[in-house]
C-alpha cells in the first residue's frame, strides 16, 4: 500500500466504458491519457470522440508523469468533516510533459500550500484507495534544480490574496 494524503471518505470516483483503461492503467500506477489514432492528438479526461476530427479510434498512450502547475487553488475549508485535519490543501491542474498541453487536475501533496506557484515542476505519485483503485496525485519535482516557475502563462488562483 502507498502513503495515503485523504481519509477513505472521500468520495470515490466513477467509472465507465470510455474511462475503464485510465483507471486499469492507474491501478497499476501507469499514467496514460487517450490518443486519437487518426489524427494523433492526446486528450484528458478520456471521451468517445476525438475533438479534433471526431474520430471514435483511439488508444492508451502512456505518459512521463511529470508536468507543471498549471493553476492552482489552496482549499482551506473542509467541505467533508474528515478532511478537517487535512486543510490546507491544494488542488491543481497539471500541464503534463509530452502532451502538447494535456491538463490533468489532482492534488499538490508533499508541499507547503504557502510554496506552490504557477509553472512549479512536479511528478506523479500515487495514493493506493483499494486493491483495484490509485489515483495520481503529484508532488514538487525533485529531479528539477530552480524548476521552471513562470514558464506558464497561467495565473494561479491561489496566488491571489
Amino acid at each position: 500500500m502507498t502513503e495515503r494524503w485523504f481519509p477513505d471518505e472521500m468520495p470515490m470516483p466513477a467509472a465507465n466504458a470510455h474511462t475503464m483503461g485510465w483507471w486499469e492503467a492507474a491501478a497499476a500506477h501507469r499514467l496514460v491519457v487517450q490518443r486519437c489514432t487518426e489524427c494523433g492528438r492526446m486528450r484528458h479526461p478520456p471521451g468517445p470522440v476525438c475533438p479534433r476530427c471526431r474520430s471514435v479510434a483511439s488508444e492508451w498512450s502512456a505518459v512521463a508523469g511529470t508536468g507543471t502547475v498549471y493553476t492552482y487553488t489552496v482549499v482551506r475549508q473542509a467541505f467533508i468533516a474528515s478532511l478537517r485535519d487535512k486543510i490546507p490543501y491544494v488542488v491543481i491542474a497539471v500541464e503534463l510533459d509530452g502532451t502538447d498541453g494535456v491538463r490533468m487536475v489532482s492534488n499538490l501533496v508533499d508541499a507547503d500550500p504557502e510554496e506552490v506557484t504557477v509553472g512549479m515542476p512536479v511528478e506523479v505519485v500515487w495514493e493506493d484507495m483499494g486493491p483495484e483503485l490509485a489515483i495520481p496525485r503529484f508532488r514538487p519535482d525533485p529531479t528539477v534544480a530552480g524548476g521552471r516557475a513562470g514558464s506558464v502563462g497561467g495565473v494561479g488562483a491561489g496566488g491571489r490574496r
